[in-house]
């Protein structure tokens, strides 16, 4: 099948779109220019090594007990091997096979994907998640749609969202533990980040310079005088050293260090510049309906405060440009909040549900998945110059278009713009092209026909449906245009078909963050 473009990056006059595990780049006419696409080597050796630990674990449990038990699964599928775990997906099985009318197909649950796309402020560096293996990938834009990779780094747990500071040189990442860490975004040999970050939190702190040494034993050679002390102190020293080896081992061997956490899932993170100080601030979102407004590098330990108001979880945050002091959150809730971070007050809330009834009266609840704000180029000259908000939810075949003034702090509503074929919107940018800019939104072209089949362990269907539409600003009104994007062949993750359950779940993930009665025993 044709995977949907779900993630967009414009970068200058190149557009970036992820596809699946693959980066491809586009001019301002959309014409394909080139593409990265994820080492099928690399994902193929780590399924294999899967596999191995998997046999390893068949075999020991077939020579130290009964051998394990069949898990049921539904009628089209055959019944596997349960490892004892009680994980319905199973600790080590990466790979299901499914068998049905004569065909088998294989769904992999680590299939490579791109979580999210950013670009430094410059457009000199690219960075990229893949939720697959935990990795943050940088690349190096040359400025004409190239990229060349410069680093990856497996993160300790899976970065949910990431920031890059102003200055562009650090990374901040934001986990599904509730930990954000702080990695350079160019790695060095010297590792000169790591010294100067520690350097100052050290300064800021007021500490003398924690040194952790290693446990030395008191006795040695000279104060052991018989065979069997001596021999215990050899093994002690044995033991001190494989225990060091294993400390070594364990985590990232790169540049990081650990900047602050929450008790919760992060759903979201930004990093403001407070207009009253010029000081930057780290903003966390969280999965417990919680902003918090922390210090930066290096006091991020300190809490300013907390945007609180919420009722469900906060899925996106968003500072409109050329207002720093402003910040648009929204998520499980009917409404969108514009907070003042800097004073930790919510200013006003925009009825989201409201308009999305007018859509469809059926919908009763809503999943932001992005906010995204922009400054026209092409503002009125009376004075009435504005910042432009789009927002998509989950499973709602529209995007909804905001306006804010720059002296206002209340979102007005300029039109609902519904997606043809009722496809489902996955992202949104905005290109800031002549003589009239022009929205572009990736959608999932399977979701008209998938909402009958959408738990079928079949392979998707191929549809030639565009997975990119673009709209065009005409009098005040976005429009659809018939331009289309001319992009590349098959991609590799089509090699291996994908099961209709197995697209949603990489493409839908929002509303899963919404609480149910089990979270709260």
């Amino acid at each position: 099948m044709s995977l949907p473009y779900h993630i967009l990056k414009a970068c200058g006059g190149i557009v970036f779109a992820a596809r699946a595990g693959s980066i491809y780049s586009f001019n301002s006419d959309l014409e394909y220019i080139s593409a990265w696409e994820y080492p099928v080597q690399q994902q193929q050796q780590t399924k294999g090594q899967e596999a191995s630990a998997t046999d390893k674990q068949k075999e020991s449990s077939a020579t130290d007990g009964p051998p394990p038990k069949r898990r049921k699964v539904e009628s089209s599928q055959e019944a596997v091997p349960s490892n004892g775990s009680g994980d319905a997906e199973g600790a080590g099985a990466s790979e299901t096979k499914l068998k049905k009318k004569g065909k088998v197909y294989t769904t992999s649950t680590d299939r490579a994907f791109v979580q999210g796309l950013y670009s430094t402020t410059d457009g000199r560096h690219l960075v990229a998640i893949t939720g697959s293996d935990k990795t943050i990938r940088v690349f190096e834009h040359d400025g004409a749609g190239n990229l060349k990779l410069l680093s990856e780094r497996q993160m300790p747990k899976r970065p949910c969202d990431i920031a890059i500071t102003p200055d562009n040189k650090t990374i901040l990442s934001a986990d599904k533990f509730g930990d954000v860490y702080g990695l350079p975004l160019i790695e060095s040999e010297d590792k000169q980040w790591s010294k100067e970050i520690s350097a100052a939190q050290q300064k800021s702190r007021g500490a003398t310079p924690a040194t952790s040494q290693a446990y030395k034993p008191q006795a040695n050679e000279f104060t052991v005088h018989t065979v069997r002390n001596r021999k215990a102190l050899e093994n002690q020293k044995l033991v001190l050293e494989q225990r060091a080896k294993e400390e070594k081992a364990e985590g990232p061997q790169f540049e990081h260090t650990l900047l602050l956490g929450h008790v919760s899932m992060l759903t979201a993170i930004a990093v403001g510049t407070s207009p009253k100080n010029d000081k930057q601030y780290i903003i966390t979102a969280d999965r417990d309906e919680h902003i918090r407004i922390s210090r930066s590098i290096p006091q991020t330990h300190v809490i300013e405060g907390y945007c609180l108001g919420h009722d469900e979880f906060i899925s996106t945050i968003c500072i409109p440009p050329l207002r720093p002091d402003l910040l648009i959150s929204g998520g499980g809730d009917e409404e969108l909040y514009v907070w003042n971070w800097v004073s930790n007050q919510c200013l006003s809330k925009t009825d989201l549900l409201k308009e999305a009834q007018k859509l469809d009266p059926e919908i009763v609840k809503l999943a932001v998945t992005r906010i995204f704000a922009t400054r026209p180029k092409q503002n009125n000259n009376n004075g009435d110059d504005h910042t432009l908000v789009f927002v998509i939810c989950e499973r709602i075949p529209a995007v909804f278009c905001f306006q804010l003034k720059d002296s206002e702090t209340t979102l007005q509503h300029l039109q609902t713009i519904p997606l043809p074929d009722g496809n489902n919107p996955l992202d949104v940018e905005y290109l800031h092209s002549s003589p009239s800019p022009r929205l572009l939104v990736a959608v999932d072209p399977n979701s008209s026909t998938t909402s009958s089949t959408e738990n079928t362990a079949e392979p998707a269907a191929s549809t030639t449906t565009p997975s990119i539409r673009v709209f065009s600003l005409e009098q005040g009104q976005w429009h659809p245009t018939e331009q289309v994007i001319k992009g590349p062949g098959s991609s590799p993750e089509e090699i291996n078909p994908i099961t209709v359950q197995e697209l949603q779940k990489m493409l839908y993930t929002t509303e899963s963050l919404r609480k149910t009665a089990t979270d709260f025993d």
